[in-house]
């Protein structure tokens, strides 16, 4: 018969959520590559200048920097607060992403 063991389910929900992280850095990546493709296509057809990379680029340097934080904050024992943060963030940079490209293609 086997024991409850904090240790294991500690190690566990560790485990889980750094899948979950691998997962949503999976999909926010795939938001910010076809916003990358996008852009590529607006600076063609509007001759727009590079910086318009700008919010492409924050996104692409700044979910992982909140993947770390979110990870510390798991780590004190808040998870649900963690998990909340992690996915809030990422669906904040993906309507950011494209807020930004609404504005830049013009219908």
């Amino acid at each position: 018969m086997k024991y409850y063991n904090d240790k294991d389910n500690q190690a566990g929900a560790n485990v889980m959520f750094m899948f979950l992280q691998m997962f949503m850095i999976l999909i926010v990546y795939g938001f910010v590559y076809t916003s990358f493709i996008a852009v590529k296509l607006a600076i063609a057809k509007y001759d727009l200048t590079v910086m318009t990379y700008l919010p492409e680029f924050i996104s692409l340097v700044a979910y992982p920097v909140v993947l770390h934080k979110t990870r510390r904050i798991f780590k004190q024992g808040k998870r649900l607060r963690a998990v909340a943060w992690m996915m809030g963030w990422a669906s904040v940079i993906i309507v950011f992403l494209y807020a930004h490209l609404s504005q830049l293609i013009t219908v």
